[in-house]
């Protein structure tokens, strides 16, 4: 019986490494009595864009297993504090999801919300961030960039969106660990931050790739760098700048919150179904098509958590260096 008894423990013992192994995760208990009504997700970004692409895939995926009517909210304005504004004034029940984004960390930093307001739902997706030259630029690596740089404080010019941005952030970021001093020249839209550095107006763009594929393809932008831990299959050429020297791999990410407050079995289960929903065909093909698959952007309710408190940390530093913010 004691060796019947210790062959099933350690069968088990063994299922869990193989299951642990091969990615499985046991989904949580669903809530008794919820969903019992339909759920609306909030988005703080236009229908079209990728945030917006991003919800609608994703919960299409989900829709059979949460087994209710989910409906997307468009709500734009004040960089996301106006959506911010109307999730916080909704019930702590689970019926309200949140698009969540570094903007609304940016936000914090500034003043404007107050990201701990929030329960940490997942993160889905972590975009590439790369420099990028026009093709016929005079500079053929980043180490060049560098140089020029240091030979001309102040005369590189840079761009991406809006200040205070995670373009601005992460740009800064470089030429703060690189030693260098440079221009931010942002724009309200990215096509005109594209349109600026091919024209020869400025001298290098951050943007992510999937926006920019066919002029990547066309060799009329061309990638110095990538923000990333590995190269990215698609540039094996091209270093990461933790290669080069520079410990950065920031990106865009898109995620999701709730109200703080909203009960955990709640949160436990909703992470468990997107987890699903998130290897689903219908969901996965629209993120390959959209370069959003080379990077792994998944990260649970409590993994989520402590992402947002380090990337908030990094925003504040910078932000203060570039003086947005007055320095307690």
């Amino acid at each position: 019986m004691k060796k019947n008894r210790m062959f099933i423990v350690s069968l088990a013992v063994m299922l869990v490494l193989v299951f642990a192994a091969s990615g499985w995760t046991a989904a949580a208990p669903k809530p008794k009595g919820y969903p019992e009504r339909p759920i609306e997700v909030v988005c703080q970004y236009g229908a079209g864009g990728g945030s917006d692409i991003f919800v609608r895939s994703l919960f299409n995926a989900a829709r059979k297993d949460i087994g209710v009517t989910v409906n997307v909210t468009n709500m734009t304005g004040a960089a996301g504090v106006k959506a911010s504004n109307y999730v916080l004034g909704q019930p702590a029940d689970g019926y309200t999801i949140y698009n969540f984004s570094p903007e609304q960390l940016i936000n914090t930093v500034m003043g404007r919300e107050d990201y701990r307001l929030f329960t940490p739902l997942v993160n889905v997706q972590q975009d590439e961030s790369i420099f990028y030259v026009r093709g016929e630029s005079q500079f053929k690596t980043i180490q060049e960039v560098v140089a020029y740089a240091k030979a001309n404080p102040g005369k590189l010019q840079f761009t991406g969106t809006t200040p205070q941005s995670p373009d601005e952030i992460i740009i800064m970021q470089f030429a703060k660990k690189a030693g260098i001093k440079i221009k931010y020249i942002p724009f309200d839209k990215a096509p005109e931050s594209h349109a600026a550095v091919l024209g020869g107006h400025l001298d290098i763009l951050h943007e992510e790739p999937g926006v920019i594929m066919s002029l990547i393809e066309a060799k009329k932008l061309r990638p110095l760098v990538a923000f990333t831990e590995k190269r990215l299959p698609p540039w094996p050429d091209v270093p990461t700048a933790k290669e080069i020297g520079y410990d950065i791999t920031m990106g865009r990410w898109r995620g999701l919150a709730m109200k703080k407050g909203t009960p955990p079995e709640i949160v436990n289960w909703l992470a468990s179904v997107l987890e699903k929903a998130s290897k689903d065909p219908s969901y996965t093909t629209i993120a390959k098509k959209s370069l959003l698959d080379l990077r792994p952007g998944w990260l649970g309710p409590a993994e989520y958590g402590k992402f947002w408190e380090s990337e908030y940390k990094v925003y504040k530093e910078i932000l203060d260096d570039l003086g947005y913010t007055k320095k307690k």
